[in-house]
């Protein structure tokens, strides 16, 4: 019996030690060494820090969103014929139109806090959200880009409230300076700021643009349809004289002039840019004429008239930013306007 049971040992102990040997040739040729990572970039391109979770908290103290309320007067005239624009240019509108009718023109957007010291507080968005003509000139299709060209009706703006939200309400606000090219704009409120409202100054430096490579993480903040978001995009480069980062955002409306961010390798948010476009085009199809009181059948063919209307697409995942140094270039040349509210940046 000690003799089996000494027999049958050998025969697994040599059965595991063979076993050990094959595994141990058989891992030896796909063993590969563990390298550790390494990010030689300026920003990061891979995040998970609960340090940049916080600092994101912190920022929608200063990122707030703002509304544009506009109300316009038409003008429209007859056309047996339309006027000519310089016939228009000497008169009053009321006196030639045949009838004219108020319009509301809304815009909202994103803005971020640069200033909140004795109860002025400067804000920057971008300049589509809260810049409105005076006047617009409706051409009869076809003579825009004639010398004198033919007008079919005149807008004329006849009040403008614009207003960021805060934690204790609404601040009115007006623009100072804006730069429609760059698509920039900045905005100081018209009465005091208390503490209540809480819009506490961007505490994030301004980034070097140039550092941004493809490939890096890039924060958005702003309120798109009037919520409260953050988005992650990808960063790509671009060789577009002002509009340098594109983003694989999908923005909406709203999140226009919201600021962008990216993360350095030590952890910290610095300010990249400004959301100011997405890319889209304009479609045009056939609709019927509509009114309210219109029950359509869906059964039955529309022998009405067709109408031809206009509807933008937006190709959501391409959003246009414009970097830090447009930014500091817009705000040195927009120096002597800030100093007349006694506004002055030093953070960018």
């Amino acid at each position: 019996m000690y003799k089996k049971i000494k027999s049958d040992f050998f025969y697994i102990t040599s059965v595991i030690l063979l076993l050990g040997v094959y595994l141990s040739a058989g891992c030896g040729t796909t063993e590969q060494q563990l390298q550790e990572r390494t990010d030689t970039g300026y920003y990061q391109n891979v995040l998970g820090s609960d340090v940049v979770r916080e600092q994101l908290t912190r920022g929608f103290q200063s990122v707030r969103r703002i509304q544009s309320n506009t109300i316009f007067r038409t003008y429209q005239f007859d056309g047996e014929p339309y006027p000519l624009r310089s016939e228009l240019e000497r008169v009053l509108f009321q006196d030639v139109a045949s009838r004219s009718q108020t319009n509301n023109h809304s815009t909202a957007g994103t803005a971020t806090v640069l200033h909140n010291q004795g109860g002025r507080v400067l804000l920057f968005t971008a300049s589509h959200t809260v810049v409105q003509p005076d006047t617009i000139w409706h051409y009869q299709a076809g003579t825009r880009n004639q010398p004198d060209p033919v007008i079919e009706a005149v807008s004329v703006r006849e009040s403008l409230n614009q207003y960021v939200f805060t934690d204790g309400g609404i601040v009115m606000i007006e623009v100072v300076a804006y730069d429609v090219r760059k698509d920039l704009a900045l905005m100081v409120s018209r009465g005091e700021v208390s503490g209540s409202d809480n819009l506490r100054r961007l505490e994030f430096p301004g980034g070097i643009a140039e550092q941004l490579q493809w490939g890096d993480v890039v924060f958005a903040m702003g309120y798109p349809r009037g919520v409260q978001m953050v988005s992650q995009g990808v960063a790509s480069r671009s060789n577009h004289p002002i509009r340098s980062i594109i983003l694989d955002l999908s923005i909406n409306r709203g999140f226009s002039g919201g600021p962008a961010f990216a993360v350095r390798n030590d952890g910290t948010l610095e300010w990249l840019g400004v959301i100011t476009s997405a890319m889209g085009e304009q479609e045009f199809y056939l609709a019927p004429n509509f009114r309210s009181d219109d029950d359509f059948n869906p059964d039955l063919p529309y022998d009405g008239t067709i109408y031809i209307n206009s509807a933008q697409r937006i190709y959501y995942g391409i959003s246009n930013v414009v970097d830090i140094e447009e930014i500091r270039e817009f705000m040195a040349e927009s120096q002597i306007v800030l100093r007349r509210y006694g506004i002055s940046i030093s953070n960018l």
